[in-house]
């Protein structure tokens, strides 16, 4: 059983549900509207997230890869490069994949999908703690992802509809071809359901001049539309194709019929593939630290204690083993307390392994690695080195951050420099900034003075 909290952005509002799984069944347990300013102090201390933004700019397309670059894993990199020439000024998020259907030695086809990352971020930003997102994607991979869900046919055109706004996929074989999102601007509720009658009509017969091998026979309608039955009625006039209502009810609960459609994108965010997601690297690094691995404690720690450099990946194992091994201790305390007897031999395990963590621990940097976290979580440091000098620990970081406007650099440097405050009255430092302010480059080399580990901990 999991329960967890589904958001669809659509501009400036959202809708959100707080769903339950269980045995495969999703049942909606409430259900939310709010405009996009008031969702923060909603999600403030809420965990699993499953989120779906609208996005003004999304590039689509298939794009022929050397065979010999496809080879070497640069794929990515060569891609990447690819969008950069056609949109210099946009730092592109990219999603790709290899088509299915190849017919050239020579060349490679992928298709790609790309996003503006600082728009997209933007969006998300109305989330503190990213490490709380689970899911993470555009409207259309949501809307992708329910219409596979419900439709029994692989072959088949969907469309939902939000105010002014019309989104239309083409999917053969349950893969996305074609894709086009239209915004509608009409004087009146009248005029707009022409409009929208007629965008719709207009795209599918594109779709089925440009994909003539592909028999589409049904045309999926969701969100107003579904509740509307003038524009329907208009586009059967229009069209020879069979129109029916995309509507979930086998496997979501406590949620009708009408109220589904304002929810369609948020549902469907809930089955979205991983390759149809888009996490930046930040918001893969926030996770990545949080991330408790199952590597065994003894192991790591024993690995730890012989290291004079370590990477910063490394102290995010160590950081999540270290809170995993607090719940061991607790674990074995409340056993210790509810049990009358044990047998020796139990005993002395339970003894013998508190003993031996704490000694770890009194050997491995714990306490100041703790208290540095903060900084670290603020700015991945460019170097990380760890040191024993006359039986004492020395850290030593090195930062260096580039920023494309001034005020963001003075934002930055502010929130760097509390952080730095709030740790030098725990732990002693030396601190070095150099700042460019015409370049626009924060560096910052931060290390601490000899000092004994400090001794916080509790002996059981």
């Amino acid at each position: 059983m999991a329960k967890f909290y589904s958001i669809s952005i659509m501009r400036d509002y959202a809708f959100v549900l707080y769903i339950e799984e269980k045995n495969k069944q999703f049942n909606i347990l409430e259900t939310e509207e709010f405009d996009f300013v008031e969702l923060q102090k909603f999600v403030k201390n809420k965990k699993n997230l499953f989120i779906t933004v609208n996005q003004d700019f999304e590039y689509s397309t298939n794009l022929s890869v050397p065979a010999a670059i496809a080879k070497s894993n640069n794929v990515n990199s060569y891609l990447f490069y690819k969008v950069k020439e056609l949109y210099p000024d946009i730092n592109v998020l990219l999603n790709f994949k290899r088509v299915p259907k190849q017919n050239d030695d020579e060349n490679i086809i992928y298709n790609i999908e790309a996003i503006d990352e600082k728009a997209y971020l933007d969006t998300l930003s109305f989330v503190n703690d990213f490490s709380t997102i689970k899911s993470a994607t555009t409207n259309k991979f949501a809307f992708l992802s329910l219409a596979n869900r419900c439709l029994d046919s692989s072959n088949y055109i969907c469309a939902f509809t939000y105010a002014n706004t019309v989104l239309i996929l083409a999917v053969e074989e349950k893969e996305m071809i074609f894709s086009r999102s239209i915004t509608i601007e009409s004087a009146t509720p009248e005029s707009m359901q022409m409009d929208i009658a007629e965008s719709i009509t207009q795209t599918l017969s594109y779709v089925s001049n440009q994909f003539r091998d592909i028999d589409f026979k049904t045309l999926a309608i969701s969100g107003s539309i579904a509740l509307d039955d003038v524009v329907p009625q208009h586009i059967m006039m229009f069209s020879n194709i069979n129109i029916s209502i995309l509507y979930p009810n086998t496997f979501i609960k406590n949620l009708d019929a009408e109220d589904s459609q304002k929810y369609i994108l948020a549902l469907g965010s809930i089955f979205v593939e991983k390759n149809n997601q888009f996490f930046p690297k930040v918001i893969k690094g926030v996770q990545q630290f949080n991330l408790i691995t199952t590597t065994a404690l003894l192991v790591l720690f024993f690995s730890l204690i012989g290291m004079a450099f370590f990477s910063f990946t490394e102290f995010e194992k160590y950081d999540a083993l270290v809170e995993k091994n607090k719940m061991l201790q607790d674990k074995y305390l409340y056993e210790f307390s509810h049990t009358k007897m044990l047998p020796k031999k139990e005993l002395e395990m339970y003894e013998y392994s508190i003993y031996m963590t704490n000694k770890y621990l009194d050997n491995t940097p714990t306490d100041i690695l703790i208290i540095l976290k903060p900084l670290m979580v603020l700015e991945k440091p460019s170097l990380f080195k760890c040191k024993m000098n006359e039986g004492k620990i020395i850290f030593e970081m090195e930062f260096e951050k580039k920023f494309k406007e001034l005020v963001t650099l003075y934002k930055f440097e502010k929130k760097f420099n509390d952080t730095l405050d709030q740790i030098t009255k725990k732990v002693d430092i030396e601190k070095t900034t150099t700042v460019d302010y015409k370049q626009l480059i924060y560096k910052a080399t931060i290390k601490t003075k000899k000092i004994e580990q400090i001794k916080s901990r509790r002996r059981r």
